[in-house]
């Protein structure tokens, strides 16, 4: 099996189908589905990478939140351009946090060793950027559906 024939298999207007159909639900409010969405988003660029969507599951689980909506958002991790972005942003925010200032050269943080040595800094500067950016979706995505979406 290839990678075309997976692409023909995986039906996006299904997957957009599902996204519309949870976002229109009449019994969820504005709120839930905001918040919802900024859970996977927060959780997505969080330094918890592997531990991602049990979180989102479990929390969204917790907080009575929608599931489905948080998964759609936690998975954008994993869109390989992201990655690298995800790391310096994460990196570059410790380095603002602890010292005050970006640095200049990022080390290699795919490389285990350097990740190791500068994990304080990744994991510090990861979650206040997890928080920074859920907070924007969460503010975005409640203003866009008071807009188009009338309860």
């Amino acid at each position: 099996m290839n990678y075309q024939s997976v692409l023909r298999r995986l039906k996006l207007d299904k997957v957009k189908n599902t996204i519309v159909s949870e976002v229109t639900c009449v019994d969820t409010s504005n709120v839930t589905i905001a918040l919802s969405l900024s859970l996977g988003v927060f959780l997505a660029f969080s330094p918890a990478w592997g531990f991602q969507t049990v979180l989102a599951i479990s929390l969204a689980l917790l907080l009575k939140l929608n599931k489905v909506l948080a998964l759609i958002t936690v998975n954008i991790s994993s869109i390989p351009p992201l990655i690298p972005l995800i790391i310096i942003a994460g990196y570059q925010t410790g380095a603002l946090v602890l010292h005050g200032e970006f640095q200049n050269e990022v080390p290699d943080l795919m490389n285990l060793r350097n990740l190791g040595e500068n994990y304080l800094q990744f994991a510090l500067g990861s979650f206040v950027f997890a928080l920074m950016i859920g907070v924007i979706f969460y503010l975005v995505i409640y203003l866009i559906l008071g807009k188009y979406r009338k309860l």
